[in-house]
């Protein structure tokens, strides 16, 4: 008999693709806990550290630090023992060390890795916890460089809370916002990125059912060639195979210049023949990425649907 991923845990590590490592006592120099717009979570930020414009988290500039914290669907244990050394190798990041840990008075995984990014060499941790329908995912990362942040990030993370009263409403935070349609329902958001679904759901098991989800970047990346830059970002999606029979237009959303796109392609688990949308909107040194994906057989009505869901597309302030 066939077995497959339960479709919340798969799209759990879709979203963290489009997004992607000894305790020491509070009380060392923290600020006060801090609510993480666009998440239930509060932690105490390292001193230095300010909320962050373009993600729910904080950020030093200066020193190219950042903290950022993801909700995830699905259980927060398979998160865990999906945090391999091959899972994150995969992913160009090299894992140091790992342990269970207590963190928001719960159990939790603490993970240190190494990765290189444009020329630099950062260090991260890694915190995952959550419950058996949500995972939260705490990352930290610094210059390998700047060891002094090391302790700090470390700290606010493990200082983290969650699961309390405190929720966050779809949009809170967000420099973006995308209306639903009748067919395609907003599901809920992940960091900085929505999601739509027919059921209007995370957790369906129905592996025919289309879904969209629309994020921003969370850095500054220049882009001379917006073309260029969206075949590319395209050719690069874990979630389907090698594209075929692209066709792609330039077009404008909310005053932005853009690049769609539509392929045929396999999906990269169970082989069946799919289409792949993509629309990237570049403003400035930010770019807005959709994507979406949907059974060969469905796609012409739910194309349509994608296009309806980007057209909708509005910014709610300028980036930085």
């Amino acid at each position: 008999m066939k077995t497959t991923t339960p479709r919340r845990v798969r799209l759990s590590l879709v979203l963290l693709s489009a997004l992607l490592a000894g305790i020491a006592p509070a009380g060392t120099g923290l600020a006060a806990p801090v609510h993480v717009m666009g998440t239930g979570v509060t932690l105490e930020p390292p001193p230095g550290f300010v909320a962050a414009q373009r993600f729910p988290g904080f950020e030093q500039d200066g020193k190219k630090a950042s903290i950022i914290v993801t909700e995830l669907p699905g259980p927060a244990a398979e998160m865990q023992k999906g945090m391999t050394k091959e899972m994150l190798a995969g992913r160009g990041m090299t894992l140091l060390r790992s342990q269970m840990v207590r963190a928001g008075g719960r159990s939790a995984l603490l993970l240190q890795v190494g990765q290189s990014s444009g020329g630099t060499e950062f260090l991260k941790w890694m915190l995952v916890a959550g419950d058996p329908k949500k995972t939260v995912m705490i990352v930290g990362t610094f210059p390998k460089v700047a060891t002094e942040l090391t302790l700090p990030i470390k700290r606010a993370i493990l200082s983290a809370s969650w699961g309390g009263k405190v929720t966050a409403a779809p949009y809170e935070g967000l420099a973006f916002q995308a209306d639903p349609t009748p067919m395609m329902k907003l599901a809920g958001r992940v960091g900085t990125t929505l999601v739509f679904s027919e059921s209007g759901t995370m957790g369906s098991g129905d592996l025919d059912q289309a879904i969209l989800v629309m994020g921003s970047s969370t850095s500054d990346v220049a882009i001379p060639n917006v073309e260029q830059f969206a075949r590319d970002r395209a050719s690069r999606s874990t979630q389907v195979g090698p594209l075929r029979n692209i066709v792609g237009r330039a077009l404008t959303r909310d005053g932005l210049p853009g690049y769609e796109l539509v392929a045929e392609a396999n999906d990269a688990r169970a082989g069946r023949d799919v289409r792949m949308y993509q629309l990237v909107l570049v403003e400035q040194k930010t770019y807005y990425l959709t994507q979406g994906f949907v059974s060969a057989d469905r796609a012409r009505v739910i194309l349509d649907q994608f296009r309806q869901v980007t057209g909708t597309f509005r910014r709610l302030r300028a980036p930085r």
